[in-house]
C-alpha cells in the first residue's frame, strides 16, 4: 500500500527541498552510464564486509531495468566509481539521522512493464528480517509526455518529475511502467519499516 509521508520519521524535504541537485547527480551517472542490469535473484542477505549484494555486476546493452547504486547496508559502496559514492545524493542520505539499507538511482526503458514483485530489502539488515520496508521512490527523469506509472496493491499513480511515493515493499507487492518514449529515471531509497514509520498500518 502507499504510506502517507506524514506518518514517516525521514524528513520528506530532504529528497523535496533538494530535487535540482539529485536529478543534477543522477543526470551525471546516466552520461557516465554507470548503470548495471537489475535483477530480483540477486542475494541480499549482508555480511559485516559485503560491499554490494555478492554479485559481480553485468551490464547488458538491452537491459530494461538498470540501477546505479549508491548505497548498500547503510554505507556507500566502494566498488563503485567515485563519482558515485562522492555524489551530493549519498551524502545526504548517510547524513541523516536514519540511515536507508540501500539506495539507487534506477532507469527504465521505454515500452517496458515489470512484473510485479516484492525485492526484499528488509534482509539487507538481518536485525530486521521480519520487518518490512518502506521504499521511498522520488521521480527525477520522467518523460512529460508519455505514461509512466508506479503500481502498487493495484493503486496505480502516474510519475511525474519531482513526486515522492512510499509503499510498503513487503506488504503490497508493485510494478513500475514505462509506456512512453524515453527513458525514466527515479531514485528509490529503501528504509526498514520499523525504524521510520510512527505507527503501524
Amino acid at each position: 500500500m502507499f504510506v502517507d509521508p506524514s506518518l514517516s520519521r525521514i524528513d520528506t524535504s530532504i529528497f523535496t527541498d533538494n530535487y535540482g541537485q539529485i536529478r543534477e547527480d543522477y543526470i551525471k551517472m546516466r552520461n557516465y552510464d554507470f548503470f548495471i542490469d537489475y535483477s530480483h535473484t540477486y542475494d541480499l542477505t549482508a555480511n559485516p564486509g559485503d560491499d554490494f549484494l555478492g554479485f559481480t555486476p553485468t551490464l547488458t546493452p538491452d537491459s530494461p531495468w538498470k540501477i546505479c547504486p549508491l548505497i548498500f547496508n547503510r554505507k556507500d559502496i566502494k566498488r563503485t566509481p567515485k563519482l558515485c559514492r562522492e555524489c551530493f545524493t549519498t551524502e545526504l542520505l548517510l547524513n541523516q539521522p536514519i540511515r536507508p539499507v540501500l539506495a539507487v538511482f534506477s532507469i527504465l526503458e521505454p515500452g517496458v512493464e515489470l512484473e510485479p514483485h516484492s525485492d526484499g530489502d528488509q534482509r539487507i539488515d538481518p536485525n530486521y528480517a521480519d520487518s518490512s520496508v518502506i521504499k521511498f521512490h522520488f521521480g527525477l527523469d520522467v518523460p512529460p509526455n508519455g505514461d509512466c506509472g508506479l503500481v502498487v496493491n493495484g493503486e496505480k499513480r502516474v510519475l511525474e518529475n519531482g513526486d515522492l511515493n512510499l509503499f510498503d515493499e513487503k506488504l503490497s507487492p508493485h510494478y513500475a511502467y514505462n509506456q512512453s518514449a524515453s527513458r525514466r529515471g527515479v531514485l528509490i531509497v529503501s528504509y526498514i519499516r520499523d525504524e521510520v514509520l510512527t505507527e503501524l498500518g
